[in-house]
């Protein structure tokens, strides 16, 4: 089912999970957390600017608890805007889950809702 007027296969839901996540090819690992997530991506912000394009593996859990899962994804877009008249720039980035696995993910966005009804 289509959500929202953007034509989205799955709705997004806003919240933070941790992100770890390593572009193939990089050496080393990044900390992120997400903007908001569904079933075909996520939007969080980078370290560092990545090409569009880019494969990333991903893990994307909530703290203290065992909902997480593994995938791999590829950068769709990437915004880079200033923050601030003294802040670095600030990028950010859409990434398209290459091999989703809907059930997990659903577990995550499950978690995300029940803590945006506890606040």
């Amino acid at each position: 089912m289509l959500a929202g007027s953007e034509n989205r296969l799955f709705e997004r839901v806003s919240g933070e999970l941790a992100v770890r996540y390593s572009p193939q090819g990089a050496d080393g690992e990044f900390c992120s957390t997400t903007r908001n997530i569904s079933g075909g991506g996520i939007r969080m912000p980078l370290l560092k600017k990545i090409k569009s394009g880019t494969i990333v593996d991903l893990e994307i859990f909530k703290y203290n608890t065992d909902v997480a899962f593994r995938c791999i994804g590829k950068v769709a877009w990437v915004w880079d805007a200033p923050a601030g008249k003294n802040e670095d720039h600030v990028f950010e980035a859409g990434v398209k889950f290459l091999n989703p696995d809907l059930f997990h993910i659903g577990r995550l966005i499950e978690s995300l809702k029940k803590t945006s009804l506890l606040v």
